[in-house]
């Protein structure tokens, strides 16, 4: 009959933590996968776009400076997603019997042998976030609820005694959650991922199209039923925040559109007059990949740009 192992409390040792104990097998504490895994295949998706958007010149044209700091935005933000989401998959504790390995993200493997660790702490909402270190600054972190946590715990109790029998006196006191926050993570993961990629769209996603557009005009004909003449703010970088005159225009067939190009404060009014009194049929010269969003998109995205309006497709405007 085999003897049954005992921890420093009295208790039986069972399971993975047993098998850590005689040897049988290193035991892995580590966090779930499925989203590193997901924010990787993300950041790849954003780093070879960045590459792309590098490389060709079927998006910006001429416009050099603007496919040079925005492919380079892309590819800074795709890079740094991948370091921080494959350092994620990476990071795990490994259990010996006589050591711990930590592999903390990036960073090459510590080894940590039996008494080395003199301090623990806890951290992070309902103080899940455990961390070790030693006298030479050496360490781990971890948190509660990651898998064979308890394989750490009773690692801990045999050989890192005195320290952390003073750390689970203090932690008994403290306010700390009992079960992981499922839903509360859940969330968090997808506000990050629709914060990531709505940055991204706006910024630098706004200067692409523009530039898109810039390079890829075309002639659409649009029913004009009304305009006025207004101020809107600065799409471009150059000078940002602030505002401009403008012509808004009215259309039944091709959305509310804006004319801001060869429009001034001395002929807005005159324009926007123009068009409100002859309302019709006119040919209007407009970016394609704003125009081509507008028209399939099914959420709402910002105008395309207007370039020019030409005289309508019949008849003429009076006044």
């Amino acid at each position: 009959m085999s003897s049954l192992l005992l921890d420093v409390y009295g208790r039986p040792v069972v399971g993975e933590a047993a098998r850590a104990v005689v040897g049988a097998r290193p035991v892995t504490v580590r966090g779930g996968v499925i989203a590193p895994v997901a924010w990787t295949a993300l950041c790849a998706g954003v780093l070879a776009l960045g590459v792309w958007l590098a490389s060709t010149r079927l998006v910006f044209g001429s416009a050099w400076f603007t496919q040079l700091w925005t492919s380079g935005l892309v590819l800074v933000a795709g890079v740094l997603g991948l370091y921080l989401s494959v350092g994620s998959i990476r990071n795990r504790i490994r259990v010996f019997p006589d050591r711990l390995e930590v592999v903390p993200h990036m960073r090459r493997t510590v080894t940590i042998s039996p008494g080395e660790l003199v301090g623990f702490s806890a951290s992070g909402p309902g103080n899940t976030t455990i961390r070790g270190r030693t006298a030479r600054g050496r360490g781990f972190s971890t948190d509660r609820f990651r898998h064979n946590h308890d394989v750490l715990v009773h690692w801990l109790e045999q050989n890192a005694t005195e320290p952390w029998t003073a750390f689970t006196s203090f932690f008994d006191k403290l306010t700390v959650d009992r079960e992981p926050r499922r839903v509360r993570n859940v969330l968090f993961t997808l506000f990050s991922v629709a914060f990531f990629l709505t940055t991204l769209s706006a910024f630098p996603g706004l200067p692409v199209m523009i530039a898109y557009d810039d390079a890829h005009q075309e002639q659409v004909t649009c029913t004009i039923t009304s305009a006025r003449a207004v101020t809107v703010s600065n799409r471009s970088l150059k000078g940002v925040g602030s505002s401009h005159p403008a012509v808004s225009l009215e259309t039944t067939d091709c959305g509310h559109l804006t004319l801001s190009r060869g429009i001034f404060a001395d002929n807005r009014d005159a324009v926007a007059r123009r068009y409100d009194r002859a309302p019709g049929p006119y040919r209007l010269t407009v970016g394609g990949g704003g125009f081509w969003l507008r028209q399939h998109a099914s959420v709402p995205v910002p105008e395309p740009t207007v370039y020019r309006v030409d005289e309508p497709v019949t008849g003429a405007p009076t006044g």
